[in-house]
């Protein structure tokens, strides 16, 4: 992904179009790495989000509205205390690189006219966010640093701001980038840009040299060609007032993965968009949420793993000792047998041949003694084993029993953590496998949440809520459903209870379909790639709890089947 000076340029003069002269109305912090502020301006309110994670640092207008934690971190109040109110002046890249600057007019405590900067540094894992006063001393930072070798800067609160050392010429140094081109040997001429000049993304110093007219695989260069590598060069860092300028995404099954400036020509098929901060949504929106998801449940599964083994470990123990007990006869058998043939065994002896009237032929089978105890005594001892082997089959079938609902529960929880993605399900799930014995409670480190939202869709006039957890599934079943709504779940595959609220009409074939349609997305079939699953529907009226007395667990009668494609139906979603 091309996040380099001329990409993140052009963008930074998109989002300045909106943001020049708007007014800050709030400042949230969704994620430990990531700000979002409310910027009020041209009649309208957009989410400004800025984000230095390490792996997918962005900035861009609107995007995914998050839900943000009942306890600000101290950069947000630090950000709320300085930056609300205030008014964004201009965002602007400082010193030629991957920095953006947003000039910020605000009010101090004693109501007086302040300026400060917040910089937002996109340079992968040394992004970073700072809040920086008018004569350049560090007011607070996002992530603190007390000194990097790398970066030779210090970026603490009281520090004194520098921008990062720069070895390398910056784009708009026309004369040394002609000079340094006049030295290139061959050997690769994007690898040589990229290597001289800050800033370049290996794809934008390829689509420079194709439109400079220049092989990449040139053993050296003109100065005609220096010359259109310079200005072709300079026409990318202000591509905007430029008739290139073509926003674009490349776009595949798998998701939009890059965004361009322009149709860069190794990469055919590329989808134009209006604006490039579009692109930066499409492409990054998505895919953050999927590494937020991972980061945060990885716990979690690891949790889900680790109980899971422990349940089918115990469950293999106790079905051997269940084979064990398939003896349990044969030792009441064997104590009969040498009791009833007490007078032709002696003390001693230690085999006993005895006929088996317990069969019609009455063989003749061998008994193993202990020749230290008397043929009563031998007698007792397989009476107490067959006591002990009777006693363990009803112990251990009643703890298959409740083993097999264990993991049956467990298994459901599956799906949850593949669509879980606020931190409100998160801490759901995270109750529930506490609840199971999976993770360790630990009040100190519990976080407060409110109770999470369903997935809401709107059909014809027709409401469907998707319940992504075992929590939200019985609560949507049995406290907020009525007698007369749809109920829809995958038949014999754990996934999400779906909702259609009827409200008294007569569900139309169209909502009851796409219903099915949307519980097989959120199921474990889904993930298990099939191709069409069926779903059973019926009244709520007919659900009721599972005997187990589990969260989400039911059993159901008077039931229809229908067999769906998955389809997330993405266009119905309440917004």
């Amino acid at each position: 992904m091309p996040n380099d000076y001329i990409t993140l340029k052009a963008l930074v003069e998109e989002i300045n179009a909106f943001v020049q002269g708007g007014k800050i109305d709030r400042i949230n912090m969704p994620e430990k790495d990531e700000i979002s502020l409310v910027v009020r301006n041209m009649g309208q309110n957009r989410l400004l989000n800025i984000s230095c994670n390490a792996n997918n640092p962005r900035l861009h207008l609107d995007g995914d509205k998050k839900s943000n934690p009942l306890t600000a971190p101290s950069f947000c109040m630090h950000l709320r205390k300085h930056l609300s109110g205030g008014i964004i002046n201009a965002a602007t890249l400082l010193g030629e690189d991957r920095i953006v600057c947003f000039d910020i007019t605000a009010h101090n405590e004693m109501r007086d006219k302040v300026n400060l900067r917040l910089i937002a540094e996109m340079m992968g894992r040394y992004s970073n966010i700072l809040l920086v006063k008018q004569n350049d001393v560090i007011s607070d930072t996002l992530k603190q640093v007390s000194y990097d070798t790398m970066t030779k800067r210090c970026l603490l609160a009281g520090a004194k701001y520098q921008l990062p050392p720069q070895n390398k010429l910056l784009p708009t140094q026309k004369e040394e980038i002609s000079q340094a081109l006049a030295t290139y040997q061959g050997g690769g001429l994007a690898k040589f840009l990229i290597s001289n000049v800050s800033g370049l993304a290996l794809t934008s110093a390829r689509q420079i040299l194709y439109d400079s007219g220049i092989d990449n695989n040139a053993a050296s260069l003109s100065q005609s060609e220096i010359s259109n590598v310079v200005n072709t060069l300079l026409e990318y860092c202000n591509i905007v007032n430029s008739p290139k300028y073509i926003p674009c995404a490349l776009v595949d099954d798998g998701g939009a993965s890059d965004f361009f400036v322009t149709k860069y020509v190794e990469f055919p098929n590329l989808k134009e968009l209006a604006t490039l901060n579009e692109a930066v949504v499409l492409c990054t929106v998505e895919k953050d949420r999927k590494e937020r998801r991972q980061d945060k449940t990885k716990y979690l599964i690891k949790a889900y793993n680790s109980h899971k083994k422990k349940i089918l470990n115990k469950l293999e123990k106790d079905k051997a000792k269940l084979a064990e007990c398939q003896y349990t006869q044969d030792m009441k058998k064997y104590g009969d047998l040498i009791l009833s043939n007490a007078w032709a065994i002696k003390k001693g002896d230690k085999i006993a041949k005895v006929q088996d009237y317990y069969s019609p032929d009455c063989p003749q089978i061998e008994i193993k003694l202990d020749d230290k105890l008397t043929p009563q005594q031998n007698s007792q001892t397989y009476y107490k084993k067959y006591a002990k082997l009777k006693r363990t089959f009803a112990a251990v079938c009643q703890q298959i029993q409740k083993l097999e609902e264990e993991l049956q529960y467990l298994l459901s929880i599956a799906p949850s953590l593949e669509i879980c993605s606020t931190s409100d399900e998160i801490a759901e799930l995270e109750e529930e496998l506490t609840a199971l014995g999976a993770l360790r409670k630990n009040s100190r480190n519990k976080i407060k949440s409110k109770p999470s939202q369903p997935v809401a869709y709107e059909v014809d006039d027709f409401v469907i809520l998707v319940g992504k957890n075992n929590i939200q599934n019985d609560k949507l079943t049995f406290k907020v459903a009525n007698g007369g709504d749809m109920w829809i779940h995958t038949k014999d595959a754990h996934g999400s209870h779906v909702i259609i609220f009827a409200e008294g009409r007569e569900i139309p074939d169209k909502v009851l379909e796409i219903g099915c349609e949307i519980a097989a997305y959120f199921s474990q079939c889904q993930k298990d790639g099939g191709s069409k699953i069926p779903c059973d529907y019926t009244q709520r009226r007919n659900i009721k709890r599972h005997p187990c007395g589990k969260l989400g667990m039911v059993i159901y009668s008077a039931y229809s089947t229908a067999t769906v494609v998955p389809n997330e139906h993405k266009e119905y979603l309440s917004k």
